[in-house]
């Protein structure tokens, strides 16, 4: 049997769109919606492919089954229920149109890590930011005590001074509001964005803080977080030759009532292993009086390059697009291609398309679905004949 893997669940849309992100506007030629290109476009696509085979009367020596999952970015239950608790057959091969082409053989491991701490007393402040572990926050928003007004007006103009996205404060029902806005990533590629709360914590680094549980906070980030993504100052930043360097994003952070909480998205080489990663992160955590919990872990996948599928899938990539130099690649993304035994993410964000998956304003170019379906159709063909 070839499996076809596709998840039709999406992250929260956020904010700041230019079109309703559900009801998939065509606005001069491009559909507009969250989850157009991640993957509800990608695998109607690869259905259609399979109905177009289906309805020229060619006959396959394989079953296809394409495998729809509603639960691929936060936590993968429905493939945990479908292979685990159905007990239902693994495909000899499979791939899933959730990445980009030509082929990726490689995915790094991933790990959500929730690191948190309870008081006794209520905390004097409250932030919030991020909708989900896995997307680069495009926003924060702290509220401070009015003791704080001075030193943050004080140092507010300095900070801003030649950024893109800027800090912002005002006064608020007796307290000072600080926002800070940055620009939404998928968590896989966080230098594709800017995080929001990593900013609003640059800048609080920059303040005298007389409240101890926010200067211990703060304190953290300055010291194992900053603006950088490579988990340098944590301890982990892995590489390997396979996948490359290690991806750290902070996609959620929650300070309310007695609680502390941030939710951190890691991407690891394929050669590492999550308990390298976990050990030096709760060293850090220590020293602050974090606790850590791991919130889910996904292995990293691993598909040699000469192996059946990946050389044939390349071949067809190569033949129907013309990009005769590709190479297979190792992405820091987790799809559903580690969710069988044999499996690799294939498509469907082309070269030249924008990637801007969990971005605002998602949106996919209709005219690149006649690709799209060539490549799906001669792939499933090939698979199964």
């Amino acid at each position: 049997m070839i499996g076809i893997l596709g998840h039709v669940d999406v992250v929260p849309e956020g904010k700041g769109w230019d079109h309703p992100p559900y009801e998939a506007k065509i606005v001069d030629g491009k559909m507009y919606g969250r989850g157009v290109l991640d993957d509800k476009g990608p695998t109607i696509a690869a259905l259609y492919a399979l109905k177009a085979i289906k309805d020229s009367g060619v006959k396959l020596n394989r079953k296809v089954r394409v495998i729809v999952g509603a639960n691929e970015e936060t936590g993968w239950g429905c493939m945990n229920h479908y292979f685990g608790k159905l007990n239902m057959p693994q495909p000899a091969m499979a791939f899933t149109p959730d990445s980009s082409f030509p082929v990726t053989y490689a995915e790094k491991g991933i790990l959500h890590l929730m690191l948190s701490q309870e008081y006794q007393e209520e905390l004097n402040f409250s932030i919030k930011g991020g909708v989900a572990f896995n997307s680069v926050p495009d926003s924060a928003i702290g509220l401070f005590p009015l003791s704080m007004k001075d030193e943050i007006f004080l140092n507010l103009e300095k900070y801003n001074e030649g950024k893109d996205f800027k800090i912002v404060a005002t006064e608020k029902d007796e307290k000072i509001e600080i926002v800070s806005l940055g620009k939404a990533s998928h968590g896989a590629r966080p230098a594709n964005g800017y995080n929001a709360i990593s900013a609003l914590f640059s800048f609080l680094s920059t303040l005298k803080i007389e409240d101890e549980k926010l200067k211990n906070l703060v304190e953290f980030f300055n010291e194992y977080i900053k603006m950088e993504y490579s988990g340098e100052r944590l301890g982990i930043n892995f590489e390997d030759e396979p996948s490359g360097v290690l991806t750290l994003t902070i996609g959620k952070i929650e300070c309310e009532g007695k609680n502390v909480m941030f939710g951190f998205d890691i991407r690891y080489p394929v050669t590492f292993t999550k308990e390298q990663v976990i050990d030096q992160v709760e060293k850090r955590a220590k020293t602050k009086n974090l606790n850590v919990t791991v919130r889910s872990a996904k292995n990293p996948l691993y598909v040699p390059k000469d192996s059946f599928l990946v050389t044939t899938l390349m071949d067809i990539y190569k033949d129907i697009t013309g990009d005769v130099d590709a190479e297979p690649v190792s992405i820091g993304g987790g799809t559903y291609a580690r969710a069988v035994t044999n499996g690799v993410a294939f498509g469907a964000l082309l070269k030249d398309q924008e990637d801007n998956m969990h971005q605002k304003n998602e949106y996919l170019e209709l005219d690149k679905l006649d690709t799209w379906l060539k490549i799906y159709v001669q792939a499933i063909y090939d698979l199964a004949k």
